[in-house]
């Protein structure tokens, strides 16, 4: 006789390799559970809510709010680095501005061109333009110094923006991504406005570096979430901090149905979906 476990709370329960055709798993709560190997022929998991469980959805939100506090800072000092062209008073700062400026530029070509795996390349290509422009014109090291760290805040920036915006794509409803990345904004924009001085002119300039730093790391989730193939580096790394969901890899789920299940997050991998029924059921976005 096929087994009910209809509207029970089965977070983290393992049904690994377990003979289960034909159960009854509606309004079940399998959030976590393993069913990697089992088999499920005929297995009823209409309305079941599955992906990641309460504790790691709620860490993975924890960590996102602090990644944003963080880029916010990073984007903030990134645009404080390019208003020190407008610091008159010691031509080093002045240089160091100009090679902030200038690298940050090459740094958001190279990315939005190549893709998130350029990231490395683009480090390595503005670094040793900034070494270049300091060997040449005789600027002090201190240029260097600030033009590698604009990029270096600028891609740790982008980069916690992106991974966030993704992650909570996942986890979270549209609107919460939303404020989340606009919370971003306004820490960048504070961050850059506290640290750039009293000239007017230099706030504004540095509130729009670090609201386009912010705006990149929006554009990679964008990217991502498109299945763009040069953010792929973004998606795994999402699916590493994701790898807790509901899994059915291998499992055996002919004629199974699923309609209207919360399937985000659940693993499929190799499983048999011959006659699977998906109707109505919320899948990732990839």
């Amino acid at each position: 006789m096929p087994q009910d476990y209809s509207g029970q709370n089965l977070q983290g329960c393992c049904f690994s390799g377990l003979d289960l055709s034909g159960a009854n798993f509606s309004d079940t709560d399998i959030r976590g559970a393993d069913f990697s190997m089992a088999i499920l022929r005929g297995a009823n998991f209409s309305n079941a809510v599955a992906g990641l469980p309460h504790l790691w959805s709620l860490g993975l939100i924890s960590g996102s709010w602090v990644l944003l506090l963080i880029s916010g800072q990073f984007s903030g000092l990134a645009g404080d680095l390019v208003t020190l062209i407008f610091d008159r008073t010691h031509p080093d700062n002045v240089s160091s501005g100009i090679a902030s400026l200038s690298m940050l530029i090459v740094f958001f070509i190279i990315t939005i061109r190549y893709g998130l795996g350029s990231f490395t390349f683009a480090s390595v290509i503005t670094v040793a333009i900034a070494v270049d422009i300091a060997f040449i014109l005789d600027f002090a090291v201190i240029v260097t110094v600030a033009g590698v760290f604009a990029v270096t805040a600028a891609s740790a920036a982008a980069l916690s923006v992106a991974l966030v915006t993704v992650v909570s794509s996942i986890i979270t409803t549209k609107a919460t991504i939303k404020y989340m990345v606009a919370v971003a904004l306004t820490v960048a924009v504070i961050v850059a406005t506290t640290l750039s001085g009293s000239h007017a002119i230099a706030k504004i300039v540095a509130s729009i570096v670090a609201v386009a730093v912010t705006l990149l790391g929006a554009y990679m989730s964008q990217r991502t979430l498109s299945n763009d193939h040069r953010y792929k580096l973004m998606w795994s790394l999402v699916n590493t901090l994701t790898a807790r969901g509901t899994s059915f890899h291998g499992a055996d789920l002919t004629d199974a149905n699923f309609t209207c299940a919360n399937l985000k997050n659940t693993n499929f991998k190799n499983a048999i979906l011959t006659g699977t029924c998906l109707c109505q059921s919320i899948l990732d976005p990839l």
